[in-house]
């Protein structure tokens, strides 16, 4: 029998290339995780510049744009521009009333506003409630209908696209998926930026948020999501580059969405692909900081799976067919490089390589090969760093920083995958799934049904292998070549990935609730007494 070794086979030759492919590959995400913690750093500094700069100027940056008074809403009502209220939605049971009675309690004129609800749905129980609360409407003197498609082609996109084709009467389109509870107030904190400027083509609030001590699961996602609309969004706006409209809780100008071709469906992110084909020819965005609008995190980590495949998958898809579009656009070459290098390429791109590729892919594998270096402050130094800058924005949210931090990384296969998809455009690309929502934040009386379609899955297999791998090389790493230091985190990491491949992150699992259900309580109580003024 011939072997490997009698034709001379170099065993020592492949562990060698191994190793210094390994290395290259661990400098390289190295490089890169200092990018992306560059972008991080420079996000705070400019956040700390624009609120000193606000301090002392006592403008805030909204404040550069003109603030149209508007006259008294009794006495001259029929001077109001004509506003649209959208709806979006499909098959939300928990929450489809709550937002049409937000809705039809906007104040604004009568005559002026009218509320679309773009009723995708194929639940009858949904579809029902839905016509119940519209009927409820209607025979109090509200302008509002129900329209329905006889299929979903382009999913919200080609709802809101088909919806727009009955609003030719009307000058601004205010948009609010279903688990959202704008105020009252809504549209006079919104519309006179739009009336004052004539070239501001959308106007975004700020997201807050009714659930996030819901579970672990939703704090993680709170961290996230502050740093992303409390610096990021902010210090776009305030430095004048591009920021994305969040697709709900704003208003667009009817004549901004028609000049750039409307809303389409060729992404799953349908509201970033609109806003960048807006900044790209020339519109200006207002974005509202101490404007909010509350929603509800998604806790079931199922609908956050498919969520965030969703959010990562878009971007790629949109950078692979705008590209040429930003090259060939009429603004500075400077916001052309910062588009594609950090906008995409780092914000949208890398972060999600960094997080799987080098955290829980390279540094448990450079347990195995003892001749590999990895950096210690790349490891530890600068992972804390990112995540105490990103909790900042979240009170006490430093008490969850490794939390944070693990629960990111965990999520690396799903984002990795969804980015991969979406710049080769896979077939899962084109997947548009409703991030289902329990309605947890709703203290109206339950329906007493649960939603349709709350799937939920016992084990995850990509994230129990990697666990699996994870957890190993820890173990490795203690036993046989003493790399206590890199163990730890390899044992956290791989507890953390283990906690979502058993599905231990769901509201009702082992990782769940954390506020006692007196907090929750006292919590919901405080909230009813507040007025939405």
């Amino acid at each position: 029998m011939i072997t490997l070794l009698d034709v001379g086979f170099n065993w020592g030759g492949v562990y060698a290339l191994y190793v210094n492919v390994l290395q290259a590959l661990i400098f390289a995400a190295v490089a890169l995780s200092v990018f992306v913690a560059a972008d991080r750093f420079i996000h705070v500094v400019q956040y700390v510049f624009w609120k000193y700069w606000q301090k002392y100027s006592s403008k805030r940056p909204e404040d550069y744009h003109v603030f149209a008074d508007l006259p008294d809403m009794y006495t001259y009502g029929h001077l109001y521009p004509m506003v649209a209220v959208q709806l979006p939605m499909f098959n939300e049971r928990a929450v489809c009333q709550q937002i049409i009675d937000c809705a039809c309690e906007l104040a604004w004129p009568d005559r002026a506003v009218y509320v679309q609800v773009l009723d995708d749905s194929t639940d009858e129980t949904t579809r029902d409630l839905v016509d119940e609360k519209v009927l409820e409407w209607k025979e109090r003197g509200k302008n509002i209908d129900v329209v329905r498609r006889t299929n979903r082609q382009g999913y919200k996109a080609g709802a809101m696209k088909e919806g727009m084709e009955l609003l030719d009467k009307y000058d601004y389109i205010a948009v609010f998926d279903a688990d959202f509870k704008p105020s009252a107030d809504f549209l006079f904190q919104t519309i006179p930026y739009m009336e004052g400027n004539g070239k501001v083509g959308y106007v975004q609030t700020r997201w807050t948020f009714l659930n996030p001590n819901e579970s672990f699961l939703t704090k993680a996602q709170e961290i996230s999501l502050n740093f992303h609309v409390k610096c990021e969004q902010y210090v776009h706006f305030a430095q004048g580059s591009f920021f994305n409209f969040n697709g709900t809780a704003g208003v667009w100008r009817k004549e901004c969405i028609k000049s750039v071709g409307g809303w389409d469906a060729r992404t799953t992110v349908e509201d970033m692909d609109l806003s960048l084909r807006a900044h790209l020819k020339g519109w200006k965005a207002v974005f509202l900081k101490d404007v909010t609008c509350q929603n509800e995190l998604p806790s079931s980590f199922f609908a956050y799976r498919k969520q965030q495949h969703r959010w990562c998958c878009g971007p790629m898809q949109l950078w692979m067919k705008c590209q040429k579009n930003i090259w060939k656009a009429d603004i500075p070459l400077p916001k052309k490089l910062y588009l594609n290098f950090f906008y995409f390429g780092i914000r949208k791109f890398g972060t999600h390589l960094v997080t799987l590729g080098f955290f829980c892919t390279l540094v448990p594998l450079s347990i195995f090969t003892p001749e590999v270096h990895v950096p210690f402050w790349a490891l530890v130094y600068l992972p804390i760093a990112i995540a105490i800058s990103t909790a900042a924005f979240t009170p006490k949210g430093w008490l969850h920083c490794v939390i944070y931090v693990l629960f990111e990384n965990a999520m690396g296969i799903v984002r990795l995958w969804a980015v991969i998809s979406g710049l080769l455009n896979l077939k899962r690309a084109q997947e548009w799934v409703v991030t289902t929502k329990f309605g947890s934040s709703d203290s109206r009386p339950s329906t007493g049904i649960s939603p349709p379609e709350l799937r939920t899955c016992k084990l995850y297999t990509g994230e129990f292998i990697m666990s699996i791998f994870v957890l190993f090389a820890a173990v490795y790493g203690v036993f046989a070549v003493h790399r206590w230091d890199f163990s730890i985190f390899l044992s956290l990491q791989g507890l953390a990935f283990l906690a979502f491949g058993l599905n231990l992150v769901d509201v009702d699992a082992l990782l769940g609730k954390f506020e006692t259900k007196k907090t929750v309580e006292l919590r919901q109580l405080t909230r009813t007494k507040t007025s939405p003024f």
